[in-house]
């Protein structure tokens, strides 16, 4: 290779993959050691190469032994071409020969070193563009699917690949390769050998950066958000407030008619939001957390909330599977339990087999409770389940068990 050949490889380089100049000059004269080394068998091979970077001129030294009789000429150097370098050379002493490129390299080894740098210069490339994503972690991107198998999901993000983990999808959602999806970058990898973006569609901020996309109060920092809990996929509580008491942080995150928050959980596969107003005072706030229940009565005992709620709502309180609770602690930070008022004033449960219904309504109570407190916790969890269809029927089990409450 001549001089301005090099010279154009090294200003090509640097200029169409945005690498430092002095790395590319460095990964060159590693790539001449290597690959010489690799000729000559040699992985300590006492070759010297050094590059000008403006001017792309090689000049290669390799220490040798002067010698009388030459028995390996990779390590040794006769006593009269020596003293054509050292006119003091004797035998016995080292010395560093220069290297033709042209003559005593070889075509073999300038490919050979050509293969070994586009290697390193690609291998760096690469490296770049990732740590140029880590500017980029907590924003949401779009890629599209790859691959799908056990261990994950595989995302193009242009020159990048982008890994989403079991742990960090929506359980019920379901993607195939061409489909396009969105998630927040979670973190970059880069310690293994093969480099990714690791992604997230379940972390709270992906949550929290699709409500900014819809709701401009968000971005613009008028309304902040104090916290959120999520179920991925299946529900989740926002805690908002907003710097502008002219402004309703809940109107303004829900929109008209629920437009931007229907949007937000349209792209998180059916997610219920919960947009609560946060306060400052913890009591306030978990009852506020707590909706759509309305809690009565709302105290701090030990290390737990204890919240009352009219008997009738003891079951949207807890929410299926305990989910609006649970949801409502994380939010607000603290252990919530929920009691229904009968509960909480000592009243005696009435267990559910000893229910004037019939078996399968009986069947479907006993899923969810014991029994009840109240003909008015009763009647909620009927309704709440769907199982009373008119007022009519309403009448008719408050006649046939109010007596079981007094």
């Amino acid at each position: 290779m001549e001089s301005f050949e090099i010279k154009e490889l090294i200003d090509q380089i640097t200029r169409t993959r945005g690498l430092d100049r002095e790395f590319v000059v460095s990964s060159l004269r590693e790539s001449f050691v290597f690959a010489i080394r690799r000729v000559y068998r040699d992985p300590d091979y006492p070759i010297e190469v050094e590059i000008d970077a403006k001017t792309g001129k090689i000049d290669m030294k390799v220490e040798k032994e002067v010698v009388k009789e030459i028995d390996d000429h990779r390590y040794q150097i006769k006593l009269d071409l020596a003293r054509e370098y050292y006119p003091l050379a004797v035998p016995g002493v080292r010395i560093k020969v220069p290297v033709d490129l042209k003559s005593e390299i070889g075509r073999s080894v300038i490919l050979r070193m050509r293969q070994i740098f586009l290697q390193k210069i690609q291998e760096a490339e690469k490296q770049h563009i990732y740590k140029g994503f880590e500017e980029r972690v907590g924003e949401i991107i779009t890629g599209m699917v790859q691959k799908v198998d056990k261990t994950g999901i595989y995302v193009g993000l242009g020159k990048v690949e982008g890994f989403l983990p079991p742990e960090e999808q929506i359980k019920k959602e379901r993607y195939r390769p061409g489909q396009n999806i969105r998630a927040i970058i979670l973190e970059i990898d880069t310690k293994g050998k093969r480099p990714f973006v690791k992604l997230s569609r379940t972390h709270p901020d992906f949550l929290k950066k699709l409500m900014e996309l819809e709701v401009p109060e968000l971005m613009e920092g008028i309304i902040e958000i104090k916290g959120i809990a999520r179920f991925p996929g299946e529900r989740a509580k926002v805690a908002v407030h907003s710097k502008d008491e002219k402004i309703d942080p809940l109107g303004a995150c829900v929109g008209i008619k629920g437009t931007r928050i229907q949007s937000v959980t349209k792209e998180l596969s059916g997610e219920r939001i919960d947009v609560i107003k946060w306060d400052p005072d913890m009591l306030t706030f978990a009852a506020r957390a707590l909706s759509p229940a309305h809690p009565v009565n709302v105290n701090i005992e030990e290390d737990k909330i204890t919240a009352v709620v009219p008997d009738e709502e003891i079951r949207v309180a807890k929410g299926t599977a305990s989910q609006n609770v649970l949801l409502a602690s994380k939010l607000v930070g603290k252990e919530i339990w929920v009691l229904s008022q009968s509960e909480y004033d000592g009243k005696k449960k009435v267990p559910v087999e000893k229910l004037n219904l019939d078996h399968e309504t009986k069947a479907i109570l006993a899923k969810e409770v014991d029994g009840v407190f109240s003909i008015e916790e009763l009647i909620g969890r009927l309704k709440s389940a769907k199982l009373i269809a008119d007022e009519s029927e309403i009448d008719k089990i408050i006649e046939e068990n109010k007596t079981l409450f007094e």
